[in-house]
C-alpha cells in the first residue's frame, strides 16, 4: 500500500471552495461514536491517547471524518504499532458518508487539517490501501506525494520499499528491501502471498470485507 507524505512548507495547488463547506476539530467522544458507530469509550480513549479528530460538514451537516495521530499509532492492514516523531503526524480512519461521495470533500478534508496542524507539525504522513483508488486520487489532490510502498516481504514480515523506504523503515521499525514486496497485502496475511495476485490495477481486496477475495494467479511469482 502507497505512503505519501506532505510537508508544511510545500506549494500545494489551491483548491476550488466547495459551498457550505466547514472542518472543525471535533473533541466530543460522543459525537464521533455516533459518526463511526462505535463505542464512546473507544473514542474517548483515542482521544486520551492524543489522537485528534476532525469532522467536514456541508451546510451543517457531517458528510466526513478522519483522525491525526500526535503519539503513536497502528498500521491495522499490516500488524505494526510505531511512535509518531516529533513535529509530526499521521493521518488515518478517514471516511466520507456515502451520502456525500463523489464532492471532493476528502481532499479539502486533508488539507485543512494540515493547515491546523501546522503551527506544531511539519510533515504529515498518509497511507491508503491500493484497492481504494478513489482514495489515492483525493490524498494526490491534497497535495501528498507518494514516497514509498508498504507491504510484506517474501518472508512475509511488515517491510517498505521506495524513495524513502529507510526513513519509513526505521520510523515503523520494519524491514526495508530492494527487492519484490507482496503485490497485495491481504493474500500476505493470509499466507498467500505469491500465490494469490490480483492483476495490476484490478485489486479489489478488501480486509474488511472476508467476501472479496483475490484472484488465483499461481504461476505469476516474481521472479
Amino acid at each position: 500500500m502507497p505512503l505519501a507524505i506532505r510537508h508544511r512548507d510545500d506549494v500545494v495547488a489551491p483548491l476550488a471552495a466547495l459551498d457550505g463547506l466547514h472542518v472543525r476539530r471535533e473533541r466530543s467522544p460522543e459525537v464521533m461514536a455516533r459518526l463511526q458507530d462505535r463505542a464512546v469509550s473507544e473514542m474517548g480513549g483515542r482521544m486520551v491517547a492524543g489522537h485528534r479528530a476532525y469532522v467536514a460538514s456541508i451546510h451543517g451537516i457531517d458528510a466526513a471524518f478522519g483522525w491525526v495521530a500526535t503519539r503513536h499509532a497502528r498500521i491495522g492492514e499490516l500488524g505494526i504499532a510505531f511512535e509518531v516523531p516529533a513535529g509530526e503526524r499521521y493521518l488515518w480512519n478517514f471516511t466520507t458518508l456515502p451520502s456525500h461521495r463523489g464532492r471532493g470533500i476528502y481532499p479539502r478534508l486533508l488539507d485543512a487539517i494540515v493547515r491546523a496542524e501546522s503551527p506544531e507539525a511539519e510533515r504529515f504522513w498518509i497511507i491508503w490501501a491500493p484497492e481504494n483508488r478513489a482514495s489515492g486520487a483525493g490524498i494526490d489532490k491534497a497535495g501528498f506525494v507518494e514516497v514509498a510502498e508498504l507491504s510484506f516481504d517474501e518472508g512475509g514480515r511488515p517491510a517498505t520499499s521506495g524513495v524513502a523506504g529507510a526513513a519509513t523503515a526505521q520510523m515503523l521499525e520494519i524491514a526495508h528491501v530492494r527487492g519484490n514486496l507482496a503485490p497485495c497485502w491481504r493474500c500476505a496475511r493470509a499466507g498467500k502471498a505469491w500465490i494469490m495476485m490480483c492483476p495490476p490495477g484490478e485489486c479489489a481486496c478488501d480486509y474488511q470485507r472476508k467476501e472479496v477475495g483475490c484472484h488465483d494467479v499461481s504461476n505469476a511469482r516474481p521472479g
